[in-house]
């Protein structure tokens, strides 16, 4: 179709439309852990508390409170973060996400290494 009479089509027929948003960049890592919820949770929140993660923290436990996911926005810079602990299978998982890729690779690299350690 010729970008003319589409342009207007859809000024014409269907009104102005939003601009589609762009999707965000995500980066995860997990380890092993032998740790239960108790002891991970509160160190999680508090270690990413101190990396400027203070914005709408929220933890949803799964039905039977056997696992959890930690989520929580940055104070200063637009990218989130989902920590999520699960005992039983020994595993902790973390994900950062954001619209900027250097902002949100920059901020998975800290709290990789915060709560991972260099491995």
């Amino acid at each position: 179709m010729n970008p003319l009479v589409k342009t207007l089509a859809q000024r014409l027929l269907l009104g102005p439309q939003a601009p589609e948003q762009p999707a965000p960049f995500v980066y995860t890592g997990a380890i092993r852990s032998e740790a239960d919820l108790g002891s991970s949770l509160p160190g999680i929140i508090r270690l990413t508390k101190d990396l400027g993660f203070t914005l709408h923290p929220e933890t949803l436990y799964t039905a039977d409170g056997a696992s959890a996911t930690y989520h929580v926005d940055h104070g200063k810079q637009s990218v989130s973060l989902a920590v999520h602990c699960h005992p039983g299978r020994q595993t902790v998982s973390i994900a950062v996400s954001g619209l900027d890729t250097e902002e949100a690779r920059d901020l998975f690299d800290m709290v990789e290494i915060t709560l991972f350690g260099n491995l």
